[in-house]
């Protein structure tokens, strides 16, 4: 068969599927939003993939309503997303009875890409194919060096008539050297929700082979069946293969071949006469809507035609959040390297600006005026009011704007925070050192997971791995809690800078799940705070003033963060400062250094707030904190904090102000926190040792410490009449009833 006779053969496949009214629907509905073409599966489908991808239900919600309704407004990082996902498209090039054809394929994983049936009906037909990516123009309509790839349909290639589809294997290389990897891939996700009648679709070809183009308008989807999607959008010859994206570049269809307009049986062309196989182009035909074949479907065929190839992992185990995390990873190594026009690219000239006249500097000059826009997680805007403060504070309010006052001279009024946006385990994130407070022996290992490594949080791409490193500072997440199980910090005073707080900038961490943090959306309309595990203050240190900036802002990402009532966030000078207050005289002079692990207690019976009832929040808080004493020896201690009085007694949407003294902040043994946690806490080079062994708590007797309890409670009860230490426990109501030894 020829790629003609086939083309015909799938025109006359998408005539006898469209639905008889396809041609009315086309013409009537463009103005038409989901909330009256889809029916409700549709939209309740939608609403569930949104949410799935997006990790935050009030962003999922908002996005949702502004879909249905049919606002087509996006954020301007649209159009990066855009280029992102252009990357992955190629032209094909091939040879049709010695004549040159082109159509367009994509990747849809590494080192594999998918076009037609009618492109590729054969592995014959791919043989001698190219693929051919950076056929476009850059930023300065300059034409990219194109970078050509030899297809290997003798290492992988199949082909589906009934689906129109062919996927083949890439070679790894092209033949001046750029790796297929700098593309990256398509992630092609099976399950539904991904787009509903009535949204907007965006195609990337390569129409009759010329450059790279995009259609973002006259794009609307129409209807469905199980198998494919009609939509009006427009096409030339040569978009065949050409990935059809939703308004968030997910991939929905892989576009094939559309329905064109007849009279009297006979295909029409664009000007409005009979087609004329013999001497008419593909390019002449009339389409009334256009057929992609859906991901869904195409993910399913694939997994029942070859379920063990390997090479198909990633379209077989794909998920939202995965395929969000692929993206995230590969737009990070593109914008980090493509200061240029891509691999192969010519070089540009740089943007020159003449200096303004004089005229205008005046004018200018006249009119300068400064203003600082806050940037949230979630890309939007706003303007910062003069004296607006970041919305997480750790001191009271009055102790800081006195202290703003105080540095006002000695800060700059913003800072250009670094961010290292490589998460790779090659990275520049080391995480937490069980070395870091040197000495012989002085190993202070991760807590020991044990039985809780089936709750864990595993990593996108490494499922059999748990932990997230940060700069200086590690953490395990509970995959059910949504909260972290434990985060293990190394804390250096010795190379600390004085240096203001810039406003907080909370990101997801793309290498687990979205939908597996609790983000900002949580944290409104209550009183609980985003409360820093690993403190911000601890991790202000480095070598220098930005290194030190850079660590501190580390700790802004939502594994970091655990719902904490507002009134212990902004003011527990006792809380935030116990790994100093328990460790002051036995540190070595002007060499501080900790090792504190911090987290919440993730108890069963934890309760939920009515508006989010499938997360429940933490009501006690533990730390453990370990140094060197004086006389170079391991010590360490632990502390619990208890929130549940107050938010029984206040709750957690109350505006009224509540006493700090209504927390009950405990030291308690290390094993108790073991107790209460499930974790394992260790000391020495391979974790021979129960870091018990160096608690003041563990080595005092039972009599002892009944007697501390006493003693500390009976101290306590002048401010806390109510308050009442468990057997083992010790009250602490200043640094002065720590137990040190």
């Amino acid at each position: 068969m020829t790629i003609l006779q086939s083309l015909r053969e799938q025109i006359d496949k998408a005539r006898r599927r469209a639905p008889p009214n396809l041609a009315t629907l086309a013409a009537s509905s463009m103005d038409l939003p989901p909330s009256v073409m889809a029916p409700r599966k549709q939209l309740d489908d939608r609403l569930k993939f949104l949410a799935d991808t997006l990790g935050d239900r009030r962003e999922a919600k908002v996005e949702y309503e502004r879909i249905v309704e049919g606002n087509e407004l996006q954020p301007i990082n649209y159009l990066q997303h855009g280029t992102v996902a252009g990357r992955s498209v190629c032209r094909i090039a091939f040879k049709v009875d010695n004549q040159s054809a082109f159509a367009t394929g994509f990747l849809i994983a590494p080192g594999v890409l998918i076009t037609n049936n009618h492109v590729f009906p054969a592995a014959a037909a791919a043989r001698d194919a190219r693929a051919e990516f950076d056929i476009e123009l850059d930023i300065f309509d300059n034409p990219k060096q194109p970078v050509s790839f030899r297809l290997q349909p003798d290492r992988l290639f199949m082909t589906s008539s009934g689906l129109d589809y062919s996927v083949v294997s890439v070679e790894d290389r092209s033949e001046d050297g750029v790796a297929l990897t700098s593309f990256g891939y398509l992630p092609l996700v099976g399950t539904v929700g991904k787009v509903a009648d009535g949204e907007w679709l965006t195609i990337i070809q390569h129409p009759g082979g010329q450059k790279k183009q995009v259609c973002v308008r006259e794009n609307k989807l129409l209807t469905r069946t199980d198998d494919v999607l009609w939509y009006s959008t427009d096409t030339l010859g040569g978009s065949s293969g050409s990935p059809v994206f939703n308004n968030s570049w997910d991939v929905v269809a892989l576009h094939h071949k559309g329905v064109p307009l007849m009279k009297n049986g006979v295909m029409q062309t664009i000007d409005d006469r009979d087609f004329d196989p013999g001497r008419d182009k593909e390019e002449a035909i009339k389409w009334i809507a256009n057929e992609g074949i859906r991901v869904s479907r195409l993910v399913a065929d694939l997994k029942s035609a070859a379920p063990d190839q390997p090479l198909f992992e990633p379209i077989f185990n794909m998920d939202p959040d995965r395929a969000r995390a692929v993206i995230a990873g590969f737009a990070r190594t593109y914008f980090a390297t493509a200061v240029d026009s891509g691999p192969g690219s010519k070089a540009t000239p740089p943007i020159v600006l003449s200096p303004p006249s004089a005229r205008e500097s005046k004018t200018m000059a006249n009119r300068s005026i400064n203003l600082t826009f806050d940037i949230d997680d979630d890309g939007s805007l706003s303007l910062r009011q003069p004296g607006a403060r970041s919305a997480e504070s750790f001191v009271e309010a009055t102790s800081a704007a006195s202290a703003d006052e105080a540095d006002t001279g000695s800060r700059p009024a913003d800072y250009d925070v670094p961010f290292d946006p490589d998460y790779s385990s090659t990275g520049r994130r080391n995480g937490y050192d069980p070395t870091f407070l040197g000495g012989k022996g002085h190993h202070v290992p991760l807590p020991t997971l044990g039985a809780l490594q089936r709750e864990a949080t595993p990593l996108l791409d490494h499922p059999k791995e748990y932990v997230l490193n940060y700069f200086g500072y590690s953490l395990v997440m509970h995959a059910e809690r949504k909260l972290a199980i434990y985060t293990a910090a190394n804390i250096d005073g010795s190379h600390r800078h004085k240096l203001g707080r810039p406003h907080d900038q909370w990101r997801f961490d793309p290498r687990i799940a979205r939908s597996s943090q609790i983000a900002g959306y949580y944290y409104e309309h209550n009183k609980f705070d985003r409360g820093h595990l690993t403190r911000y203050e601890d991790m202000q240190y480095g070598a220098d003033p930005s290194a030190a900036l850079e660590c501190a802002a580390d700790t802004l990402h939502w594994p970091n963060c655990a719902p904490q009532h507002a009134r212990f966030n902004q003011n527990r000078q006792l809380w935030a400062g116990l790994e100093m207050h328990v460790l002051e005289g036995a540190i070595k002079a002007n060499a501080f250094k900790a090792q504190v692990f911090t987290g919440p207690v993730l108890d069963d019976g934890d309760p939920v707030w009515k508006r989010y009832k499938d997360i429940k929040y933490p009501l006690r808080f533990w730390k453990i904190a370990t140094a060197l004493t004086s006389d170079n020896k391991l010590f360490a201690a632990a502390f619990l904090l208890d929130q549940s009085e107050v938010i029984e007694k206040y709750g957690i949407e109350a505006t009224v102000e509540v006493p700090f003294t209504a927390f009950k902040t405990f030291q308690v043994p290390i094993a108790e926190i073991e107790r209460l946690t499930g974790l394992a806490f260790t000391a020495g080079a391979g974790g021979t040792q129960s870091l018990s062994k160096f608690d003041p708590l563990a080595s005092a007797s039972a009599t002892r410490r009944e007697a501390i309890a006493r003693v500390r409670v009976s101290t306590a009860e002048s401010t806390r009449a109510e308050a009442k230490a468990p057997p083992g426990y010790v009250m602490l109501a200043n640094e002065a009833d720590i137990v040190r030894e």
